[in-house]
């Protein structure tokens, strides 16, 4: 029964996937940028479910559960970096897409920096960093399955790719945006459903006060920083949510905002992101981690048992067809944010590698043909990712596989990102020497380590706390000691943009 349920589920997605493909138009621009007509609703949910994987349902929770709340702090340094993007720096990148028809943000650094080389390497780096963080939504749906259905991991990992491949294959952004509206409202209703009827069921008496009193009679220490096994010093908090902040150059939320229909998007949408993506719906999981999770079923110290915690608790005290139900719900969130990463990964291989560099002449048909089927290929090497784990290759939390790997390889083409949009002294010089610095320098950091398994390179902190700065500095010292672009590029990138961005807000 769960199968066949799961299985018309994941039809429902292709029908809809099928149905966009029919109505769309057969253009590059649509297919990778929804023809730039995204509205704010669409937009919403577009980039709060771009982020609110299967890591939200079962990575988050789980951290929470075996840390104490101290990494909650990424949420909320991410919640304001995703406002900071559309607040500053997206208005200005939308125009600059509008206006000279980028179809994503790489190819327009590419042009500001007038770098071919540039484009290569960002795309390759974006790549690199963005493969395992796909990989993670396979992984926790796997999960889910081992805890409802007792089935390998492999079978809930292929049965997300597939869906992956025809949702993105078909689909295309436009449509990936629209099905997150209904994947969205899948998981939200799954998430919030299964904690108030926890408990109702478990606390029938105190409700969410009486879980904490239990919390803080057994494990105080999961209450407040720095937690059980002291590893959330004020050090770690403050370096996670520095972590959080860089969240605007996470380049699957990058781009929505060069899928924005006008500029009125950018008034309003950081607003809802703080409420409605903070305050409503990141408590959700942090509740389950910190309060409920601890309260139920104490005692946990596997890092697998920890990420499925939820699943487990669900499954144990609610009726059976509730736990098919809130497994869709993490089907929902990890292919709503796998799909925007194989979308902006697509854009990457076909847009800016392909065209960009090899066959400039390619068609619109060319060029969003090889992405479509690029799809395929990320898919392939993500679900290595997920082997990798299985065979015990990776035994870190899901958490830390964001925190700890995409979100520092991502933040390595931030200084270009920032100075290619906001500063006229930047050069491309500086561009590369900073990236490739900081790619290098975070490479060696995870991979080296001395005797006692200790990342010495990156002095035990977090990746981006030692490579960020670098990186920052390498990208400002070599711009001053290079050529400041020419005139007519600073005109394009810098003049032309204010311009268009003063008259839409006249009319």
């Amino acid at each position: 029964m769960t199968l066949l349920i799961l299985g018309v589920f994941g039809l429902i997605i292709i029908a809809m996937a099928a149905y966009g493909y029919k109505i769309s138009a057969r253009t590059a621009e649509d297919f990778m940028l929804g023809g730039r007509t995204i509205g704010v609703v669409v937009m919403f949910f577009f980039v709060l479910f771009a982020v609110s994987s299967s890591w939200t349902f079962y990575g988050f929770p789980g951290m929470l559960y075996l840390e104490g709340p101290g990494y909650v702090f990424f949420v909320w340094g991410s919640v304001a970096g995703f406002a900071g993007l559309y607040m500053f720096l997206g208005p200005r990148l939308w125009a600059l897409a509008k206006l000279n028809r980028f179809l994503s943000p790489v190819e327009a650094l590419s042009e500001r920096y007038q770098s071919k080389a540039l484009r290569v390497i960002l795309s390759v780096t974006i790549l690199a960093f963005i493969i395992p963080y796909v990989g993670v939504q396979p992984l926790g749906v796997g999960r889910g399955f081992e805890a409802l259905t007792g089935l390998p991991l492999w079978v809930g990992a292929a049965y997300t790719a597939t869906l992956l491949i025809f949702l993105v294959l078909l689909g295309g952004m436009r449509i990936v945006a629209w099905v997150n509206i209904f994947l969205g409202t899948v998981y939200v209703t799954a998430l919030l459903g299964s904690l108030i009827w926890i408990v109702a069921v478990l606390f029938p008496e105190g409700g969410l006060a009486e879980a904490a009193a239990r919390v803080a009679a057994t494990a105080p220490e999961k209450l407040s920083t720095p937690g059980p096994e002291g590893t959330y010093t004020p050090v770690l908090v403050f370096g996670t949510f520095v972590v959080g902040l860089l969240a605007f150059s996470w380049p699957h939320i990058t781009i929505g905002a060069m899928t924005a229909r006008d500029k009125n998007l950018f008034k309003w949408f950081p607003l809802l992101i703080f409420i409605l993506g903070g305050f409503f719906f990141y408590t959700i999981p942090f509740i389950w981690g910190s309060l409920v999770a601890p309260a139920i079923m104490p005692g946990v110290t596997d890092v697998a048992e920890a990420d499925r915690i939820v699943q487990t608790i669900i499954q144990t005290y609610l009726p059976a067809w509730f736990g098919i139900f809130v497994l869709m719900g993490v089907v929902a969130a990890a292919v709503s944010t796998a799909a925007v990463q194989l979308m902006m990964s697509s854009i990457l291989v076909a847009r800016d590698i392909v065209q960009g560099v090899f066959k400039p002449d390619a068609t619109d048909q060319e060029i969003t043909r090889i992405a479509r089927w690029s799809v395929i290929g990320i898919v392939v090497a993500s679900l290595l990712v997920t082997a990798a784990v299985e065979l015990g290759l990776g035994q870190e939390a899901m958490a830390l596989y964001l925190t700890d790997v995409s979100v520092p390889g991502f933040a390595q083409w931030g200084p270009a990102l920032v100075g290619g949009i906001l500063w006229k002294r930047g050069t491309k010089q500086g561009a590369i020497a900073a990236t490739v610095t900081g790619t290098v320098y975070l490479a060696l950091g995870l991979l080296i380590r001395d005797a006692s398994g200790a990342r010495f390179l990156l002095f035990d902190l977090h990746p981006v706390i030692p490579t960020l700065p670098v990186n920052a500095l390498v990208y400002v010292v070599v711009s001053l000691l290079t050529p400041r672009m020419d005139a007519q590029t600073e005109a394009i990138f810098f003049d032309e943009v204010e311009d268009f961005l003063m008259t839409e807000s006249t009319t």
